[in-house]
């Protein structure tokens, strides 16, 4: 074979190769990172589902993980409560040992910082129930009863806790 030729081939096998090792994960958490970073959190939510519907990440548990907390991180960020809650429910059974008490927790102070009073503790709730152990929830839901906007006063009301 001439040199051209191997070379060519040499070429052609680096391309295959580069192209069969699948997307860029660094590259799709980037843009994750970067719409959080600009605020634009229903843009890095779509940005999350769309790396994970990629094959490489989807088959992946830890890739998968990795896009599937962001887009928590982000809906919590951006003060979606139910898409939250909804998201840690869908998940608890796929990945157990990550799906905590103080991601819940984290994903709280997240909504409540959000503006998501309703959200906030109907968080609280499910974790108070998921991790019964955890007197965090039950503390941070007595603390809620003192100075809970009119929001959160309504949704203690209805989840019973006033």
């Amino acid at each position: 074979m001439s040199p051209v030729r191997t070379a060519a081939f040499a070429l052609a096998a680096l391309f295959a190769a580069a192209c069969a090792s699948g997307p860029d994960v660094e590259a799709l958490q980037k843009g994750v990172d970067d719409a959080v970073a600009a605020k634009d959190f229903g843009g890095a939510v779509t940005k999350a589902d769309e790396a994970l519907k990629q094959e490489a990440i989807a088959k992946d548990p830890a890739k998968a993980w990795r896009f599937e907390s962001a887009k928590l991180n982000a809906q919590a960020s951006g003060g979606k409560g139910a898409d939250v809650k909804a998201g840690l429910e869908r998940l608890a059974g796929t990945y157990p040992k990550q799906i905590t008490s103080s991601l819940y927790l984290s994903l709280a102070d997240k909504l409540r910082a959000a503006n998501d009073g309703p959200g906030y503790a109907d968080l609280l709730d499910a974790g108070k129930k998921k991790f019964p152990e955890e007197a965090a929830f039950a503390t941070k839901l007595e603390e809620l009863k003192t100075s809970a906007d009119p929001a959160e006063i309504e949704r203690l009301k209805a989840l019973g806790y006033l």
